[in-house]
């Protein structure tokens, strides 16, 4: 074997660390019968030839002998062989957005050449691979099927390949790769899509091993039309589901490399991760099959629903954190889920318990279902006195989004745990989702301990105890602001912005800090200056607050002058009419877009509304603004509320956003643990509710969204 590897001078040649005359022996320890010495090699050509999915010279060079490699019978790890050439291959990659090592032009010019060099060469042998869809070693069949379809420039003799495996093929795991393999195809050939799914509707009555399940995922990709309906789907997943995890254990090879190598690493890893799985695969096939579906969100809510409901551990867990992506992610069913959430939180498992509760904290609003739950967890106490990481815990994780939803039964945890311990960034939103008798209720415990930071000069959760005693103890805010302006030196720095936020939003009750914010004219003359004294002052601080937001209106739309630039317009904002004066300059900057980048531009309509309170030329910035920021989507929603029958240009916008199943700020092709911000969301459906019915037209209903994105009603 390898004939011919020593005829290339592999001393002229590169890989990431310097000549290649090395690469031999790796490609030799592939052969090897010793395990470890294959996991070495594997892990060495990974770190060398294909550093970090780069490609040399040498990278080129050992193509030839890798499919040798991978094509002949011999020891194992041909399979990770396969995996390595896929990864040479690039599928498509971007050299645009590579880290390239060098600013030479010709250098570049030649690494691109070796790129489309290696993915040419790896096309041109794939051929080579087919004939191991029926090799001896499972896991070369099990890695074949995706490299062909990637990899073969024939889609049409890959999907017959493949289909004609599916008959032939008996060992669980490939067949599953078989069905991966196809709805992949059909994925990135349309054209393909229809056979594709033809071939793997009749999986869908072929049950054990997880293979309606993969059959599953595999239509959601490529033909999601010919998916049962949402119903049908959840209970095809479910029943699968449980039959793997009430059935014996999938018999896997046990790992016989025992090396220290990343690669070695990585394997532990994963199976440090699914020991006492009974079918880890299901867990990967139910993340791709949520991912799959995508905007189908009738039937991934009753999937997760039925997840949060397994009878196993990890899948609960796995279920926890779905139900996190889904919840935050979507519109949707989510009574169910969020009241299953709610029974973890309360059960005995303190990971689970933490776990949920924290995903409720993020729910806000919707989390109503969970909120018995969370309270009888609350009213049981911490377990152990409070502690500065209180937040960490299962109790504390269940104080917190029971505070997420403004619950009065929070109030007492809070004050405790407020005393000397972390302070949530998210507290002033809690306490502003209170009724406001019941927010003052912390006002003792909010002030007690500003009063101990200003005291030490300390400014961490400066900006989160000011922001919440502005609503429960505005007096004591002013005081708390007042004296943390007062500080020297670097502690004055660090809490000022906040400070001076604060007394902002405080209006004419921040008049008692009118004499400090004056003498700090000299020293912070921004938009943040100006708004507190505009707010403190009224109509005697207002033409030096007008002074200094015409400059910040100037600044430019980067680094510290774009931050200046926002603050004075959400300080004109807050002015209203009374900032008349600097009306030309909002308007000369809207009839500027090109300069108007997408974090000014919600900023700016906004200021344009509450300043001029022209209904046309409030339109055309809120609209600019909505095309340009989603973050900015419910501030302008609400804008258009109080525009009310004006508003209606805006309807098609607001017709197809109400009836859109994915939250606004989410554009989708997102997986892992991102969230989103659920209130806001729910606060532009509110105004969006608003203004189509100030215009006399009924909200979308389920129908309407079903139709939309193209799901069979049922």
């Amino acid at each position: 074997m390898l004939t011919g590897i020593d005829d290339i001078d592999w001393t002229g040649l590169q890989h990431a660390y310097g000549d290649a005359s090395d690469v031999p022996d790796m490609l030799r320890g592939l052969l090897s019968a010793d395990a470890d010495e294959r996991e070495r090699a594997l892990d060495a050509l990974h770190g060398t030839v294909h550093h970090q999915g780069d490609v040399h010279d040498s990278t080129v060079a050992c193509l030839p002998f890798l499919f040798e490699i991978a094509t002949t019978p011999g020891p194992g790890g041909r399979g990770e062989v396969v995996e390595l050439l896929r990864s040479i291959h690039g599928d498509g990659r971007d050299p645009e957005v590579m880290d390239f090592w060098s600013d030479d032009e010709e250098e570049y010019e030649e690494w691109r050449r070796l790129l489309a060099r290696a993915e040419a060469d790896v096309r041109d042998r794939a051929g080579s691979l087919v004939p191991l869809l029926a090799d001896p070693d499972p896991g070369v069949r099990r890695a074949v099927p995706g490299a062909l379809v990637q990899l073969l420039p024939d889609p049409e003799g890959v999907r017959a390949a493949l289909t004609g495996r599916l008959t032939a093929e008996a060992d669980p795991a490939v067949l599953r790769a078989l069905a991966a393999a196809l709805g992949d195809l059909g994925a990135r050939h349309a054209g393909l899509a229809g056979a594709a799914a033809d071939a793997l509707l009749p999986l869908l009555d072929r049950p054990g091993g997880g293979l309606p399940l993969a059959a599953l995922t595999a239509l959601a990709r490529c033909a999601p039309h010919r998916l049962p309906d949402p119903g049908v789907t959840t209970r095809l997943a479910a029943a699968e589901l449980r039959t793997a995890l009430e059935g014996p254990p999938e018999a896997e090879p046990a790992p016989t490399a025992t090396t220290d190598t990343l690669t070695g690493y990585l394997r532990r890893l994963r199976a440090e991760h699914t020991a006492g799985a009974r079918a880890p695969w299901a867990t990967d096939l139910l993340g791709e099959l949520h991912f799959a579906l995508g905007d189908r969100v009738e039937a991934r809510f009753a999937l997760v629903a039925d997840q949060l409901g397994s009878s196993e551990r990890g899948q609960r867990r796995e279920a926890v954190n779905a139900a996190g992506t889904l919840l935050t992610g979507w519109r949707g069913p989510h009574e169910e889920p969020v009241r299953l959430l709610g029974e973890l939180a309360l059960g005995a498992d303190p990971v689970l318990a933490r776990e949920a509760s924290s995903e409720l904290c993020r729910l806000a609003v919707i989390g109503a279902p969970a909120a018995g739950a969370l309270a009888e967890r609350v009213a049981r106490g911490p377990g152990l006195p409070p502690q500065a990481r209180w937040h960490e815990t299962s109790y504390g994780a269940a104080l917190c989004a029971l505070a997420a939803q403004g619950d009065r039964r929070a109030v007492p945890g809070l004050a405790e745990v407020l005393r000397y311990g972390h302070v949530p960034e998210e507290l002033p939103e809690w306490l502003a989702r209170m009724a406001p008798g019941t927010a003052a209720l912390l006002a003792p415990a909010l002030t007690t301990r500003l009063a101990a930071m200003v005291g030490a000069g300390r400014s961490s959760f400066a900006a989160q105890l000011l922001g919440a005693a502005a609503v429960a103890a505005p007096e004591a805010a002013v005081t708390a602001a007042v004296g943390y302006l007062g500080l020297a030196g670097k502690a004055r720095l660090r809490s000022r912005g906040a400070a001076l936020r604060t007394l902002a939003g405080l209006g004419s009750a921040a008049r008692p800090a009118l004499p400090v914010l004056r003498s700090l004219v000299g020293e912070a003359a921004g938009p943040g200056l100006a708004a507190a004294l505009w707010a403190a002052g009224a109509d005697a601080e207002a033409e030096r607050a007008l002074t200094m937001l015409a400059a910040g209106l100037d600044a430019g739309n980067s680094g510290s002058a774009g931050a200046e630039r926002y603050e004075a317009l959400r300080a004109l904002a807050r002015a209203g009419t009374a900032a008349a004066p600097l009306l030309p300059a909002l308007r000369g900057l809207a009839a500027r877009p090109e300069e108007v980048d997408a974090w000014h531009a919600g900023a700016l309509a906004e200021a344009l509304w509450r300043v001029g309170r022209d209904p046309g030329e409030t339109l055309a910035a809120t609209r600019h603004a909505w095309d340009r920021s989603r973050a900015d989507r419910p501030d302008m929603t609400e804008i258009w509320a109080g525009l009310g029958p004006a508003a209606a240009p805006v309807l098609p916008l607001l017709r197809a956003e109400a009836a859109a199943p994915r939250r606004h700020d989410n554009e989708g092709g997102r997986r892992g643990r991102t969230r989103f911000r659920v209130a806001r969301d729910e606060r532009l459906l509110r105004h969006a509710r608003t203004v189509l019915a100030a215009c006399g037209t009924p909200d979308p209903g389920p129908g309407d969204q079903a139709e939309q994105f193209g799901q069979r009603p049922r």
